[in-house]
């Protein structure tokens, strides 16, 4: 009889409501007992009407659950029939109204199985993050490896290889997976495919699958990648065989994550580390120094680069393009530059690194 669940309760509701209003009616006519008195046994059969269950709406990919309010309003003390048929209009016209639930966050790291994305997965891990390690080939970057057991916990892997020059094949991964956050860490290799395949390309398709998940983007670029007249730029750009133009390939990658993710205001952050140094950290992220600009910068450890991407995630940062490099190693790009550029900013903490960086514009 009922097609759906909402239309039973608006029936039942109706005829309770009909009751009623006949009731005020046949009381005025025979004006049996007083009007306070009517007033008040009205309303107290009516209590039922609108004290019905909401309902719960589908769960969406993002996390968050929705609830639906079939009767928003309730009856005021003094009741008439105009208040009835205005209660029939807003139960009607009810809208969805949804509230935020919080989703454990689910990290994906593309290129898991190199040493910076594995440095950004036992990072994240020890910090009580469900880190989700992809790879080209598929293998399980951590299978032989000894962590401690509070860290193997929140380690997983994505057993299906993943290719980042195929964006259905990033795609199915990220849906799987149900990955709140997207760190992109693979760059050009010897077998895994050429700088414009891969930080050009697979950057793009990151990009592409995040946009379309709603998941956030953190993109682990180079230093320099703006000054093509500097030093740094023209020796890595000079590489050669699979890594040949891999900061031109970088910058064009760049650009098409802040066009896809939409510049300054999508949820994508794009850090830019310097030269890659030996030996871990010793004082943490007050080792640490952001800046903006690409005028300044230096070298870190990859221990160091995890804890910037741990603290991009935990900022909440979104539409920014930084720097970090340790402040010992601070240096100017190019001759003509100044030694500071003004954004230079440290904390005490990872996520504080992230607290005044400025959105791409």
């Amino acid at each position: 009889m009922f097609r759906t669940t909402q239309h039973m309760l608006f029936f039942i509701f109706v005829s309770q409501a009909v009751g009623c209003f006949a009731f005020i009616v046949n009381d005025v006519r025979m004006n049996s007992i007083k009007t306070s008195h009517s007033t008040s046994l009205l309303a107290q059969n009516n209590c039922d009407a609108h004290s019905l269950s909401p309902l719960e709406s589908s769960v969406s990919h993002s996390g968050e659950f929705g609830r639906r309010s079939l009767f928003g309003k309730t009856f005021g003390s003094t009741v008439s029939s105009a208040a009835i048929v205005n209660y029939f209009v807003n139960a009607a016209e009810a809208k969805t109204e949804k509230a935020a639930v919080t989703k454990p966050e689910v990290v994906a790291i593309i290129g898991g199985g190199g040493r910076s994305g594995m440095d950004v997965a036992t990072t994240l891990a020890r910090n009580g993050v469900q880190a989700v390690t992809l790879t080209r080939t598929g293998s399980d970057p951590f299978k032989i490896i000894k962590l401690p057991e509070s860290t193997k916990a929140n380690l997983k892997h994505y057993a299906p290889p993943v290719d980042v020059r195929d964006q259905a094949s990033v795609d199915n991964a990220i849906k799987e997976i149900g990955a709140t956050s997207i760190v992109f860490a693979a760059s050009a290799s010897k077998r895994g495919g050429t700088a414009f395949e891969i930080d050009q390309d697979g950057a793009a398709n990151a990009a592409m699958v995040a946009k379309k998940y709603g998941t956030s983007l953190i993109v682990i670029s180079s230093l320099a990648i703006d000054r093509p007249d500097s030093r740094s730029f023209k020796v890595t750009n000079s590489i050669g065989g699979n890594f040949d133009k891999i900061m031109d390939a970088k910058r064009i990658g760049e650009d098409k994550v802040r066009e896809i993710m939409g510049k300054g205001k999508g949820r994508y952050v794009i850090i830019r580390p310097g030269p890659l140094i030996t030996g871990k950290t010793t004082l943490g992220a007050m080792d640490l120094e952001i800046n903006q600009g690409d005028t300044v910068g230096g070298g870190l450890s990859r221990d160091e680069l995890a804890g910037a991407v741990l603290g991009a995630l935990q900022s909440g940062v979104a539409g920014v393009t930084v720097e970090v490099y340790r402040r010992s190693t601070h240096t100017k790009l190019q001759p003509e530059f100044a030694a500071f550029s003004g954004n230079e900013f440290s904390a005490d903490t990872y996520s504080g690194l992230f607290s005044k960086c400025k959105k791409d514009v």
